[in-house]
């Protein structure tokens, strides 16, 4: 970084100025490409943000644990309150408004929103590299050796979705079933996953049920039994799926409790780390659709508790309650671990080897960019766009973070 926070730490923002800036730091978060970090930095509460997650200490827990009540108020009224709250319900708000949109436009506009998420991290991707201080020749080796680690873990990402049955949806094998998969069909590879799961929990060839608004599967004239369903349509799914039908519901495949803690611990570094992004992170680590599906699953359930009527696919997709909380909960207990630690971390990394960490996070989101070009790869052969669109949209994508750093720069030389 070319400022210390403590120079950029001109002014202390109020509650109404931190709590729109954790607005726009959420927005960033969502978004797979554009950090939250970046957004602190540029809006000048970057060093009070810091600040404040610097304050947050397990000793209030550890002395209170211990009975030492006293020392634990104490240790309670030395954490930032004042910063983290405001700052903390503007994120939180805007990941719950526009998460659920970013979700919808991943599946309807594939082409386009990956084209989007393409311009965003290239254009991100110089950021660490022009506040190196002194780059050299071992800084562009590290850029390029994690650059190919990080371009060869995202090619081992498996082709289609990996789905489960939902908890509560056990069934005999032998007995008659439709196997039904109410997410999105993006790509012929999930009919394949799906038919996968179908001969390993029902009888081999019993009827498949399967949600497909864009037509991918008619488009590459894929061939079905007669026996199978194939909805375009969200009224005539959910006409059809209050007949109650025998069903044996798939979901999306969920990483273990304990790998998902440490998902969250490594995705809420973008929140303190200028020129990476968490939802980025997710991405490139297979998760991002299962958190943010979680995160609204869990609103479900609250709604459903408080008397709201469930919509019955969305209540078939969303499985067990329990399960949703769990998974949800501990992704959050590795988001709370992370802002505990990781302030820590990138004050170390940022003293001690700050050129080659800039050269790594270079690399990094370099390399990430297999992930979104292949899926605009496949969005144009397969009809959803053109090459035009696509690029209009990168340029676009682009351009937000040149802006964004134009602000940054204007911003220094005041």
């Amino acid at each position: 970084m070319s400022n210390t926070p403590e120079e950029e730490n001109r002014s202390q923002v109020g509650p109404l100025g931190l709590f729109l800036r954790g607005l726009a730091m959420g927005a960033a978060d969502v978004v797979p490409g554009v950090s939250g970090g970046t957004i602190a930095f540029i809006t000048g509460i970057y060093a009070q943000f810091i600040n404040a997650l610097r304050s947050l200490s397990p000793a209030f827990l550890l002395r209170l644990a211990t009975g030492r009540f006293g020392d634990a108020k104490i240790a309670f009224k030395a954490i930032h309150w004042q910063v983290l709250v405001p700052v903390g319900a503007g994120v939180v708000l805007t990941v719950l408004l526009l998460s659920k949109t970013i979700l919808g436009l991943m599946d309807d506009r594939p082409g386009a929103t990956y084209a989007l998420f393409f311009g965003l991290i290239l254009a991100s991707a110089w950021l660490p590299f022009k506040r190196m201080r002194q780059p050299s020749l071992l800084h562009f080796g590290i850029a390029l050796i994690t650059a190919v680690g990080a371009w060869l873990v995202v090619g081992l990402q498996p082709d289609g979705i990996q789905v489960r049955v939902l908890d509560g949806q056990g069934i005999q094998k032998e007995s008659p079933v439709t196997v039904f998969y109410g997410g999105k069909i993006r790509q012929i590879a999930d009919l394949n996953a799906i038919r996968a799961a179908r001969d390993t929990h029902a009888q081999k060839g019993s009827a498949i049920a399967v949600f497909d608004p864009k037509g991918v599967l008619k488009r590459n004239a894929v061939t079905l039994h007669e026996q199978d369903r194939v909805f375009s349509d969200k009224v005539a799914l959910k006409t059809w799926i209050e007949t109650k039908p025998d069903l044996l519901v798939l979901g999306e495949h969920r990483v273990p409790a304990g790998l998902i803690f440490l998902y969250g611990l490594i995705a809420i570094s973008a929140m303190v780390l200028p020129g990476l992004s968490g939802s980025f992170l997710l991405l490139f680590l297979g998760v991002y659709h299962s958190v943010f599906t979680a995160i609204h699953q869990c609103k479900d359930h609250v709604l459903t508790l408080v008397g709201k009527a469930p919509n019955p696919v969305t209540a078939l997709n969303a499985g067990s309650p329990m399960a949703d909380f769990i998974f949800l909960g501990m992704f959050g207990l590795g988001v709370l671990a992370g802002l505990v630690t990781f302030s820590r971390v990138v004050a170390l990394l940022f003293e001690k080897a700050h050129d080659a960490t800039m050269a790594g996070l270079t690399g990094l989101m370099i390399g990430a960019l297999h992930l979104p070009g292949a899926q605009v790869v496949t969005a144009v052969d397969q009809g959803f766009t053109g090459w035009t669109v696509v690029s209009i949209v990168a340029l676009v994508g682009a351009t937000v973070v040149l802006g964004l750093n134009a602000l940054d720069n204007r911003r220094s030389d005041t």
